[in-house]
């Protein structure tokens, strides 16, 4: 008996005897609880053993039972997910929400460690169509106890995967039934998990070397190119996206522009495997693209809805391109999404297509920061010690001056009440000896990564409706 009881719990149902003890013995009556029934599906192409993940969960708030597990994603069929566990995060997650206004918009983030059930539970809250009517929905990851320094690293790249999928949940299950809703869904969340499960393992932060980059004198690539690719990719707040024709070439060069990344950014990289080719994640900062023709493939879509901008370093033919510039990339996101959710909307649940936007080379916007960096690197000795730290004592001389950025900003505009105009910039561009375009704009992306607020701030171009749109994107 004990054993079918615990293979019930397993399953979420458990049938009562006439006596009202657990078991299937004896005429069954009913469920212990509506509650405890749940759908369950697994996620498809995973390696469940290199996967830090041991499920993912939806549940919502019933106004007659309370909280309820609706889906269970399973990821490891030896950990299942049992469903007193799944009973209690559940509880925990919406505990506080009977009060929640059903009819708002808004995606709330909680966390929760539980180290008596040994997990770590990271959730987002939101409405959506529940069985009945509007009720409100959490989407919850269960990692054991000892990812939660994986967690940490990754829970920006996470946040931005899981606002995104929830937006196209909460309008396929408005417009279509639950198990159709579910199939969609399980597609886009499958890709979600996967790369995240890829940087658990093999993310450039493991073990990436100065002998590994260009800067070593077994490599060779040249320095002109070297530099605009360098001075993009910090434009570009450090994210990038290499193409070429053979995987050595392009690991060569991720690995060169990982040094000037910091460690949670290259924990959220990847090298190019010829094995396992992974597609083009919209929200890590470092991947590759074997280039199979010509014509160009870039992953519009993917590239638009990233939070930064991003460079694309074609090796093939030394092309160095950057999408648009912070303020205007932001519109285009909120826009993307929004056509993205309409689609969904009206039944159509292929990727949005995006036409390949202008992309602005890299010569646009010369610099002196980055070409001094380089003819300097190349008159060090040979060691790779000395050249490693030189690289770290430019990123800390280029941290400094994106504090003094800030500093004066928040002096010349009074704590950001007297809007930046032109003379004023100016002015604070001569005090800090940013003449160059691209040195300005390398100090400004690195200063917004310390400052959230401040590129759009300093050069916004923006009308007021422009900007109340863009505030509105997390809405989605």
């Amino acid at each position: 008996m004990a054993g079918s009881f615990k293979n019930s719990l397993e399953t979420g149902v458990i049938q009562v005897n006439m006596d009202g003890i657990p078991g299937d013995a004896g005429p069954v009556l009913t469920p212990s609880s509506p509650s405890s029934k749940y759908s369950k599906s697994y996620i498809p192409h995973l390696d469940e053993t290199n996967s830090p993940f041991l499920g993912v969960v939806l549940s919502f708030w019933d106004n007659i039972l309370g909280p309820r597990t609706r889906h269970v994603w399973r990821i490891n069929q030896k950990n299942v997910l049992k469903s007193d566990l799944l009973s209690h995060i559940t509880s925990q997650v919406l505990s506080c929400e009977i009060c929640r206004d059903p009819y708002t918009c808004d995606i709330d983030y909680k966390f929760y460690n539980l180290p008596h059930k040994g997990v770590v539970v990271p959730g987002y809250v939101f409405s959506a169509k529940g069985t009945h009517d509007l009720a409100v929905h959490t989407l919850y990851v269960v990692l054991p106890s000892e990812e939660l320094k994986y967690y940490l690293e990754v829970h920006e790249t996470l946040d931005c995967c899981f606002r995104r999928l929830i937006g196209k949940l909460r309008v396929m299950l408005e417009r279509n039934s639950f198990e159709t809703s579910i199939e969609v869904f399980t597609k886009s969340l499958s890709e979600c998990i996967r790369v995240l499960s890829l940087v658990h393992t093999s993310s450039l932060a493991n073990n990436i070397t100065i002998s590994d980059t260009a800067f070593s004198p077994h490599h060779v690539l040249e320095k002109d190119f070297l530099a605009h690719c360098i001075s993009s990719h910090l434009m570009t707040f450090c994210r990038s996206l290499v193409i070429g024709e053979t995987a050595e070439r392009i690991n060569l060069v991720l690995y060169t522009l990982s040094m000037f990344n910091n460690q949670s950014e290259r924990r959220c990289s990847t090298s190019f495997c010829v094995k396992d080719p992974q597609p083009y994640h919209h929200d890590f900062f470092l991947q590759g693209l074997i280039k199979v023709d010509n014509k160009s493939f870039y992953p519009m879509t993917e590239i638009v809805v990233s939070r930064y901008p991003t460079t694309i370093i074609d090796l093939t033919s030394r092309d160095v391109k950057q999408t648009q510039g912070y303020s205007e990339h932001v519109l285009r996101r909120y826009e993307t999404i929004k056509n993205e959710l309409i689609c969904l909307q009206y039944g159509h649940f292929e990727e949005l297509v995006v036409v390949e936007q202008d992309l602005h080379t890299s010569t646009a916007y010369p610099d002196t920061l980055v070409q001094t960096f380089v003819k300097e690197m190349y008159d060090l000795p040979e060691s790779c010690n000395v050249r490693g730290a030189f690289i770290i004592q430019f990123m800390r001389m280029l941290h400094k001056r994106a504090q003094c950025l800030i500093e004066c900003v928040k002096a010349e505009s009074n704590d950001g009440t007297i809007p930046m105009k032109s003379p004023l910039l100016k002015k604070i561009r001569n005090d800090l000896q940013l003449h160059a375009e691209g040195d300005f704009r390398i100090v400004l992306a690195t200063a917004e990564k310390l400052k959230p607020g401040l590129f759009c701030f300093v050069k916004n171009h923006k009308g007021k409706h422009d900007r109340d749109q863009s505030k509105n994107i997390e809405i989605l």
